[in-house]
């Protein structure tokens, strides 16, 4: 399933976590949005976050379009009917809105009621006192709010009235535009079709408020829901020259599984850079001597060679997907353009005075947890040694929940999988079961999974933060400072992907299968379909593979306090 984003609970109750985007944030005037589910079951939070996120994503698109909207060559009588039935929709929808929110009503009533005052008597000086709160008992608008709601009502409609039989479509053009917009396009006076599509909309509007007035006495007028756009209302979108951008809106939706944020950020950082430097560029006029000129302007202006290859990469990439996917280009012009990048950090396998001082600090001696927030508290103590001791990728260990922890054919084992909220895999090779190390095992780990658990806690760091879902971002930068704090600050030195650079050579010297080391650190299998798909291997066969990790400087006391638990 696509990932619930930042489903989070408070007490008993979930909620889900809305991160609102970064083009976004001015229009919205806010970076994030905390929404209560409405319930206190995690089955149900996942359905409902799911649902909700999902229509926020399709309002972010909506907002998008609406903020950049593109001028049309003529408005077709279907989608003057569209925009007609949007009209309609809107004036019925915030009826509804008005009619369930009795704090507004209140507030209407008050400030409707020191008008009449202040038409009485002009001398009168207006009392704007907050008017008192009153809970929602569920009996309705009080017999006053009714009168004051079909009063308005029935001016707004006498108004619309007026309007219609002048034909003043003046009165109706700001809402057709505002809901033009919505749909992602711009029109004036001038645009071919535009009269008849604002008499159409003027009489959507004189009718739903004429409708207005029949649910004031009391009939039964649904709010409609908004019919799908017409494709043959797509005037320009459709034939507009395509662009990277439109590229990037279909890629990012592709995929058999869908594309990670983090993907998503890179390639929009890429694309970004590149419509700074060539704005408006179409696709068609995106050639060979283009190309060779842009790269030329990435290797001089990217701060390292790798940066510089990796945005002409991801240019390339969206490229490739216009011609070979969507069909869009006659050839891919930039195909075989490279920058060489040489990696300035070959990882490596973690020497003896390395572990002895990562693991000698007051840190893993004493269990003294540091104070930094992004530490996440006991995970500091306890993330390296499960690194070091199944070579599990730092983004896997963080995402571990407590249910990841399970007994399997009686041996401890720890679950590495995609199928929780905010959990991913590298690769499908990647969900694996991994016996837990008898070090871990000594040193207390299944204690602090218990108490954990005991705690009411569904991850199994719990104080760990999240950053856009991965919590290893927060915790790699901390892991950083751990190790230039003990010294580790030359380039060359050992980061936490070190551990994984340790654990196989470690294996395959105790003489430990390949096959097992690549299910153990979840690479894909090599061998026959046979041997891949239908042999499957036991917990119990995994068990020595683990035990060969061994690191003869290492020797920890027990200083958990949720040892021998």
């Amino acid at each position: 399933m696509a990932q619930v984003e930042g489903l989070n609970a408070r007490g008993t109750r979930w909620y889900v976590r809305i991160v609102i985007p970064d083009d976004l944030r001015g229009a919205y005037g806010k970076a994030r949005v905390n929404l209560a589910l409405g319930t206190s079951d995690r089955k149900e939070a996942v359905l409902r976050g799911t649902l909700t996120r999902a229509e926020w994503l399709a309002d972010f698109e909506a907002k998008r379009a609406s903020l950049k909207p593109t001028r049309i060559d003529a408005i077709t009588p279907d989608l003057a009917a569209h925009l007609a039935a949007m009209v309609r929709v809107h004036v019925l929808g915030n009826d509804d809105r008005v009619r369930s929110d009795v704090k507004l009503l209140a507030e209407m009533v008050h400030i409707r009621h020191e008008l009449r005052l202040r038409a009485a008597n002009p001398l009168r000086i207006p009392q704007w006192e907050p008017t008192e709160v009153r809970e929602d008992d569920l009996s309705g608008l009080t017999p006053e709010e009714a009168h004051e709601l079909a009063d308005l009502n029935a001016y707004l409609d006498g108004q619309a009235a007026i309007a219609l039989a002048g034909q003043n479509l003046k009165a109706v053009m700001p809402l057709v535009e505002a809901q033009a917009a919505r749909l992602g396009f711009a029109f004036d006076a001038k645009t071919p079709g535009v009269r008849e599509a604002l008499i159409a909309c003027l009489r959507a509007f004189r009718t739903a408020h004429r409708e207005l007035t029949l649910r004031d006495a009391g009939e039964v007028v649904e709010t409609p829901v908004v019919p799908p756009r017409p494709s043959s209302a797509a005037t320009t979108s459709a034939d507009k020259p395509k662009t990277l951008r439109d590229v990037f809106d279909r890629w990012k939706q592709s995929g058999a599984r869908p594309r990670s944020e983090d993907s998503v950020q890179a390639m929009d950082r890429a694309l970004r850079q590149f419509e700074g430097q060539h704005p408006g560029e179409t696709l068609a006029s995106i050639k060979r001597e283009l190309g060779l000129d842009y790269r030329a302007w990435l290797m001089e202006n990217c701060r390292t060679p790798k940066t510089a290859r990796d945005r002409l990469t991801g240019l390339k990439t969206l490229l490739k997907f216009a011609f070979q996917e969507l069909e869009w280009t006659e050839r891919h012009a930039w195909v075989g353009l490279d920058i060489e990048a040489k990696t300035t950090n070959k990882r490596r396998a973690i020497r003896d005075d390395e572990m002895a001082a990562l693991f000698g600090s007051p840190l893993h001696t004493r269990y003294e947890l540091p104070k930094a927030a992004n530490a996440g508290r006991d995970a500091a103590y306890w993330v390296p040694l499960i690194g070091a001791f199944t070579g599990a990728r730092l983004g896997e260990v963080c995402q571990l929940r407590t249910a990841d922890v399970q007994t399997v054919d009686g041996i401890p084992a720890l679950v590495i999988t995609d199928e929780g909220d905010g959990q991913t895999v590298k690769t499908d090779a990647g969900h694996r079961t991994i016996p837990i190390h008898s070090e871990l095992l000594r040193l207390g780990f299944l204690g602090y999974v218990e108490a954990t658990q005991k705690a009411g806690h569904d991850s199994l760091w719990p104080a760990l933060p999240l950053r856009k879902v991965r919590a290893s971002d927060y915790f790699g930068r901390w892991f950083k400072e751990f190790r230039e704090g003990i010294g580790m600050v030359e380039a060359g030195q050992p980061s936490f992907h070190y551990f994984r650079h340790s654990v196989r050579p470690l294996m395959r010297r105790a003489g430990v299968d390949a096959r097992i080391r690549d299910l153990i650190l979840g690479h894909e299998t090599k061998g026959s379909v046979g041997d891949v798909v239908y042999d499957g291997v036991l917990l119990e066969e995994l068990k020595p593979g683990v035990e060969a990790i061994r690191y003869p400087a290492l020797a920890l006391p027990v200083v958990s306090p949720h040892a021998n638990r």
